[in-house]
Order: C-alpha cells, then sequence, then structure tokens
C-alpha cells in the first residue's frame, strides 16, 4: 500500500512540475440582415465574450475550462417586434496536441458544455447540452502568447425550452465554425 501511495505521489508531482497555467479566450460579434424580395425585414446581432482558464499537464494534453456570456437581439422590423437574449456558458476541456511543427502546433479539443439561454418577451429559457471534439491550430507567437484558431466540430447536442425539444449532430468545418483567440501562459 505504502508503494502504491508512494508511486501515486510521484507521477502527480512529475506533471506538477510540467504543469502551466494559461489563460485566454475569445471575443466575437455577429451581426444580420434578413430580405424578403428585396425588402429587409429582420436585423440581428450578437457579442460574446469567452473567457478560458486552462493548465498544461504534459506536451501533449491539457485541461480547460470555457465560461461564457453572450448577449444578442433580434428586430423584425415588419411587425416591430424586438427581443433580446443573454447566454451563460460552461465548457470543460481536453486538449490533446497531435503534431508541432516549429511554431505551429495542431490540436483537437474534447468535451462537453451546457448553456443558458433567456430571452426578453419569452415565457421560457432554454437549457443546452453538448458533447464533441473541435480541432484546431495553434501559433507561439512567444514562449508565453499563443494565437488559436477552431474550425469545425463533430458534436451532438441537446435543448429544451419549455415544451419544445431539440436535437442535433453536427460534423463539417465552414467558415460560420471559426473561432479565434489568443492566450497567456505563466
Amino acid at each position: 500500500m505504502k508503494k502504491m501511495i508512494l508511486t501515486a505521489l510521484v507521477a502527480v508531482a512529475s506533471l506538477a512540475a510540467n504543469a502551466q497555467v494559461w489563460v485566454g479566450g475569445e471575443v466575437g460579434f455577429s451581426a444580420d440582415k434578413s430580405t424578403y424580395d428585396g425588402e429587409k425585414y429582420q436585423n440581428s446581432a450578437s457579442v460574446k465574450i469567452l473567457p478560458e482558464i486552462g493548465y498544461t499537464l504534459s506536451d501533449k494534453f491539457d485541461i480547460a475550462v470555457l465560461i461564457g456570456l453572450e448577449h444578442g437581439n433580434s428586430r423584425n422590423l415588419d411587425a416591430e417586434y424586438e427581443t433580446n437574449f443573454n447566454s451563460f456558458v460552461l465548457n470543460p476541456y481536453v486538449r490533446y496536441k497531435f503534431v508541432k511543427s516549429g511554431d505551429f502546433t495542431f490540436f483537437v479539443d474534447g468535451g462537453f458544455g451546457y448553456k443558458y439561454t433567456h430571452w426578453s418577451k419569452v415565457d421560457d429559457n432554454r437549457n443546452s447540452w453538448f458533447i464533441g471534439i473541435k480541432p484546431g491550430i495553434a501559433y507561439n507567437l512567444s514562449e508565453k502568447v499563443s494565437f488559436v484558431a477552431h474550425v469545425g466540430d463533430l458534436s451532438y447536442s441537446f435543448a429544451k425550452q419549455g415544451k419544445d425539444k431539440y436535437n442535433r449532430f453536427g460534423i463539417g468545418a465552414n467558415g460560420n465554425d471559426l473561432t479565434i483567440g489568443a492566450y497567456v501562459s505563466f
């Protein structure tokens, strides 16, 4: 028993010796308009702030959590109807770094998450859960600063709002799935 405890302590100490804490995240903004037969009938916009904190376990693995907020609005010009929404996002994940070439690192993030969304003028709030993987690339600007981009995903999500339920399975990579962020290591 003492040997097992000692072995576990040595393993934890070796991981801690190589560990490094990093912070960063992503900031995003989107805006769109919808038209029908040349006439604009809806505008919408959103802004999100998605800070992250992570812990480097080894050259291959990180663990991290993203905790973020999103705010947006949508306005229907025909009906003079406007609604706002606020979302809270919690997403813990594991990052596996599989190729390092010079200042570039290719990785995949795998995790699960939760998103709570409240809309003005709507009685029921939406609870969403998701699980999936997202490929990405990091460019190490220096030993302490990295720029990171994700594109695409392989995911499953489930959401419930009142009596409505939503299921989504997604696979793909396109410009709508692109996210860009920065990390600073300590």
